[in-house]
């Protein structure tokens, strides 16, 4: 199983790692970051790593003709990129951080399926989801919320793209930056590492995607 893969977010953490793993088994991988880390220029021909912004439509139409023209029609698309703000409750919450939430996990993640499927040749669409998106947890509610939205996109397009596989998988509680970020006093030792949750979500796109 391989050809070429788009991963949103790939310049650390889980994303980072699944870059890692597929250029491994010999994909083509294509990623972008909104800063552009410095190991993104020295991963070989099979790798193509942008500077572009998910939340941005030109950006989002150049990765797709970017990774087209030099690596090849994508097949997979794997929706890693996400903003959480800091954990807070609901009614202590800054608005503007719904707005953000929403702009990146729902909105900007259902234009890069729309353009994916519209321009490529898709057989697979996987959406990095998380447990708050099924359970609730306190100070977790408006990421939680933009979460769940985003699975229903999903689970919607399932039924309208039979031909298209269309999985939410969750990796877990990790220890990255972005967890610390939202929730600065959690306990590391409680928190699986990016590369080990990387394996669990690779092994369960095979197990799922046939080609």
């Amino acid at each position: 199983m391989n050809g070429t893969v788009i991963i949103t977010g790939g310049s650390r953490g889980l994303g980072k790692e699944l870059v890692d793993l597929f250029l491994k088994e010999n994909w083509n991988v294509s990623t972008f970051s909104r800063n552009w880390p410095q190991e993104f220029e020295f991963r070989g021909p099979s790798f193509l790593g942008l500077k572009a912004d998910i939340r941005f439509e030109a950006d989002v139409e150049r990765i797709i003709s970017e990774t087209k023209r030099l690596l090849g029609n994508p097949s997979m698309l794997i929706l890693n990129a996400g903003w959480v703000s800091k954990a807070t409750r609901i009614i202590d919450e800054n608005i503007i951080n719904l707005r953000e939430d929403v702009e990146v996990n729902l909105i900007s993640n259902t234009f890069m399926v729309q353009e994916f499927l519209r321009k490529c040749s898709p057989e697979a669409v996987v959406h990095i989801t998380s447990d708050v998106a099924e359970s609730p947890y306190p100070s977790w509610g408006f990421y939680g919320a933009s979460k769940k939205a985003m699975d229903y996109i999903i689970e919607t397009l399932k039924l309208e793209n039979h031909d298209v596989k269309l999985i939410s998988i969750d990796p877990g509680d990790m220890n990255t930056a972005m967890h610390r970020t939202a929730d600065p006093e959690a306990d590391p030792a409680g928190l699986s590492d990016p590369a080990e949750a990387a394996k669990k979500v690779f092994n369960r796109i095979n197990k799922e995607v046939k080609r």
